[in-house]
């Protein structure tokens, strides 16, 4: 019986080589869980298309049909993409397809501008780790220029990241007042910012913005607190000003890595809000 992985990507291949029936069509690959290879009974399935130039409507419904499926939804240009929803038999398939003057973009923004776009990183992201249907040449030089990951994107991941936006001022109150609502909310805010900075720490792209496959993505860090995946689950699962103090630690193993690995990385402000508090009054001040 084929695997998770194994069914899906003889499928996205069919799709795939749909799609790459148009000549406009320069890349087509099969993305996500399943062209890394660790797709699972939930997974769905992921198809990118870079095309040469803009396709017609009729076009791409004639890409998605064109493997077998049943087009579900033919989604406008927006954002820089155009995507579609492809059923078979209600499993569903769904497709992000740029052009290729988008992914050149993307590239020289990352890796010229440092920039810490969520959108194109993503996409340095999956033209690393998805599997190529077609244009092999061109996915080989995009991933050429992606493999060398510039300081000056580590440094702005690190900036944007280390605040630790939700800590230094209220975590303390909320634990003891017991309001978990708001505290998990911060908890998983820090958690976020805490991987963004690893993300830039191990010249890492940032694969999808709500962290899915954490498990995954922390298994391929150099550098990262020690047992950092079941550290971070377990802040949710011990009495909230534990969950506090555990999550403040790995902050501050965090801005160790940094002060370790890049020197020339100044973590002085960072530390500095992290170990704020805010006041708690039992009495009356004196002027009062």
């Amino acid at each position: 019986m084929p695997t998770a992985t194994e069914w899906r990507l003889a499928l996205g291949q069919r799709i795939g080589m749909a799609y790459a029936a148009n000549p406009k069509a320069a890349v087509v690959m099969v993305a996500g869980s399943t062209g890394r290879g660790t797709a699972d009974r939930y997974s769905d399935l992921e198809i990118d298309v870079y095309w040469a130039e803009p396709p017609t409507d009729d076009e791409r419904r004639a890409a998605a049909e064109g493997g077998g499926g049943t087009l579900l939804d033919l989604a406008p240009y927006e954002e820089d993409e155009w995507a579609e929803t492809i059923d078979f038999g209600g499993f569903h398939i769904g497709t992000s397809t740029f052009l290729v003057a988008t992914m050149e973009e993307y590239l020289r923004a990352v890796l010229d501008r440092a920039s810490i776009d969520p959108l194109a990183q993503m996409r340095l992201s999956s033209v690393l780790r998805a599997r190529t249907v077609v244009g092999t040449e061109l996915v080989r030089r995009w991933r050429a220029r992606a493999a060398a990951y510039p300081t000056a994107l580590a440094h702005a991941m690190l900036a944007a990241n280390l605040e630790f936006e939700g800590f230094g001022y209220d975590e303390d109150m909320l634990a003891a007042r017991d309001d978990l609502l708001r505290l998990y909310d911060v908890f998983c805010r820090v958690e976020r910012q805490l991987l963004g900075a690893l993300l830039g720490l191990n010249r890492r792209y940032l694969p999808n913005p709500g962290f899915k496959h954490m498990d995954e993505l922390i298994a391929e860090f150099q550098f990262a607190p020690p047992n950092l995946s079941s550290r971070l689950k377990g802040t949710f699962h011990v009495p909230p000003p534990e969950g506090v103090r555990q999550l403040h630690a790995l902050c501050e193993e965090t801005l160790d890595l940094v002060a370790q690995d890049l020197p020339d990385f100044d973590t002085t402000r960072f530390r500095t809000h992290l170990r704020q508090r805010r006041g708690a009054w039992d009495a009356a001040p004196p002027q009062a």
